[in-house]
């Protein structure tokens, strides 16, 4: 159960986190869509994709480093009897 709060917690914290990295990132998604004429800069607002994108970034991140941080639960060395 706790290993399901902590995936919660990424998920959602990560949303504000991808909204302002989507916006620091603005000169990246212009050199995307000038070099490979991939739709990323809009009228307004950036592309949907680039959203997508920088959450996935930060949420494989985020899951990356709980996991690394949470204890296993494996004994650390294994001794004969």
């Amino acid at each position: 159960m706790k290993w399901l709060l902590k995936i919660l917690a990424v998920l959602v914290i990560s949303l504000p986190l991808s909204l302002v990295g989507t916006f620091m990132l603005g000169p990246l998604w212009a050199w995307v869509e000038e070099t490979h004429g991939i739709e990323s800069v809009g009228h307004a607002l950036y592309a949907g994709w680039c959203f997508v994108a920088t959450y996935g970034a930060i949420v494989f991140g985020g899951l990356a480093l709980v996991a690394a941080l949470t204890p296993s639960k494996r004994p650390r060395h294994f001794e004969p009897q």
